[in-house]
């Protein structure tokens, strides 16, 4: 089955397009400096077109050094997360991200995340990560702005070539 109803919204997605997009995400977390995670992301608008892309790693021009990222509360306090770089970037090059979907991979939206989605005007979130018990807590409070603000949020299953709406 390459597309599939995702029931309440009547929308239709094309799960080739979502796997491809998924593993342009993986790729791009493959640039992260981080040796302990790597979380990429990208935007893409709606004729299917990447307008922007991001991974976990600290801001243009600040000194990204092995030693800064083995020290993990300093890393905490640099790091800019994927999602969040991913709409920065776009600003940066003067897209504009409003209506587009985002794709992150390796790692669930924070609810710090979530607030920058919201406000970039972002309309549809995919993440292919199971939810750990560490994640949840931020998991949820995520899922509950979006659905406030009408986000929606999916979780796909390469595995299983599957997509599950969350929120």
């Amino acid at each position: 089955m390459s597309t599939l109803n995702t029931s309440d919204d009547n929308k239709f997605v094309n799960l080739k397009w979502i796997t491809r997009y998924f593993r342009i995400a993986e790729q791009v977390s493959m640039w992260s400096k981080d040796p302990s995670t790597k979380v990429g992301a990208i935007i893409v608008g709606d004729k299917g077109q990447i307008i922007s892309q991001g991974y976990n790693g600290f801001p243009r021009g600040v000194n990204d050094s092995e030693e800064r990222y083995h020290n993990r509360e300093l890393k905490y306090k640099l790091v800019v997360h994927a999602e969040m770089n991913a709409i920065l970037n776009a600003l940066y090059n003067g897209s504009s991200v409003v209506g587009a979907t985002l794709y992150v991979h390796a790692l669930p939206v924070c609810q710090e995340c979530a607030k920058a989605i919201i406000q970039a005007g972002i309309s549809t979130v995919y993440i292919d990560t199971n939810i750990s018990e560490r994640w949840k807590e931020s998991w949820q409070i995520t899922k509950t702005m979006f659905s406030e603000s009408k986000v929606a949020c999916y979780y796909f299953d390469m595995n299983a070539n599957t997509v599950e709406r969350q929120c």
